[in-house]
């Protein structure tokens, strides 16, 4: 046989089992493609994972008003004559220090006022009579009107070593005790109010702008065995927290039989935000894990079509703790498939075996 028809021989039967090998591992793909899987599933809008979902935050109670009273003189202090968890009333002395340096200078300068009076209205009357110049009537007039500007503000000082209460209120907190030194503007001692409260909640950046003012809340305490307190939302901070993307928003509560303190935590849940979770709204929930992603980022979920595997693209929306929200690609009433979706592919035979739930 020639070279020439032993290399069309050798060519005619590569090609032959090249043919042979494309129907085998065609039929053994067709094989595992028609490979039945068994799944479980869960009904879309059904169940803990899909319902109506709420904005629920924890926070922190804080006072309505807080106010730290201090001397606007120094000296030593002589008394606090309150107690932490004290209520106090308005115009209650809550703190003195010794004023006798501020007394003996207000008893200097209502001296020098008398005298300065004296000197003004007898060189005012000689003027009256034409035996003295204009000018001396007005130095004499200036120098008791600066004696009496200086009795008042020794008298100030003198007023100033004793704090009173500025409001009805609580003792939160004491910064000071008897033979402290204070200063002007030293914390002494911490008022609180808190006929009404307010939760300090703070809300990622994502979210800020579906609370407005005027909302409802309901505020669940587990302090207080979890009471629920309806509330509404006072004030939206318009600046973030310093160094990361949260807001403050606070939730304004009454709290006439005081039970509710400063401090305590709480989780908070808004029924009607201005987002796509308002109340009524049946939200799609599910299973973070069901979703996969392809190569170009486009999420997936598989669904039962009849008896096999659907491919059904999907977007996202909010976190929850029951799982992650779907704004657009699934229904409710849909079969979605929760467990064995890693083994499947489009249009893929499946068997439920769970009762879907």
């Amino acid at each position: 046989m020639s070279d020439k028809h032993l290399w069309f021989g050798l060519k005619y039967v590569s090609s032959a089992l090249m043919l042979l090998m494309a129907i085998s591992c065609g039929s053994e793909e067709k094989k595992v493609t028609n490979k039945i899987i068994k799944v479980n599933v869960m009904n879309v809008g059904s169940g803990p994972t899909s319902s109506t979902a709420k904005m629920e935050y924890n926070g922190i109670i804080e006072s309505d008003v807080a106010i730290n009273a201090s001397f606007q003189v120094s000296g030593t202090v002589l008394n606090v004559p309150v107690q932490i968890g004290e209520f106090v009333k308005k115009n209650q002395l809550i703190a003195q220090i010794n004023g006798t340096v501020y007394s003996s200078q207000y008893e200097q300068q209502l001296a020098q006022e008398r005298l300065a009076k004296e000197n003004y209205e007898r060189i005012n009357n000689v003027f009256q009579k034409g035996s003295i110049a204009e000018i001396r009537m007005i130095e004499a007039r200036s120098q008791y009107e600066q004696a009496q500007a200086a009795v008042k503000m020794t008298y100030e000082n003198v007023r100033h070593t004793k704090i009173y209460a500025p409001m009805d209120g609580y003792i939160s907190d004491k910064m000071m005790e008897a033979g402290d030194l204070a200063q002007p503007g030293q914390p002494v001692v911490e008022l609180v109010n808190i006929k009404t409260v307010k939760a300090a909640l703070p809300i990622p950046d994502s979210e800020i702008n579906n609370i407005t003012k005027g909302d409802t809340a309901t505020v669940a305490i587990p302090s207080l065995d979890d009471i629920n307190i309806s509330g509404i939302v006072e004030e939206i901070s318009i600046q973030s927290n310093q160094g990361s993307p949260v807001y403050t928003a606070y939730v304004k509560l009454n709290n006439k039989d005081k039970k509710i303190k400063p401090g305590m935590t709480c989780a908070v849940s808004f029924n009607n935000t201005n987002n796509e979770n308002v109340e009524g709204a049946q939200t799609i929930i599910i299973p973070s894990e069901s979703i996969a992603v392809t190569a170009d980022n486009k999420r997936f979920v598989y669904v039962v079509d009849g008896n096999s595997a659907d491919r059904r693209y999907v977007e996202i929306g909010k976190l929850y703790d029951s799982g992650i929200a779907i704004t657009k690609g699934l229904n409710k009433g849909d079969q979605l498939i929760v467990s064995g979706y890693h083994k499947l592919t489009q249009s893929t035979p499946v068997e439920i075996i769970n009762d879907s739930k």
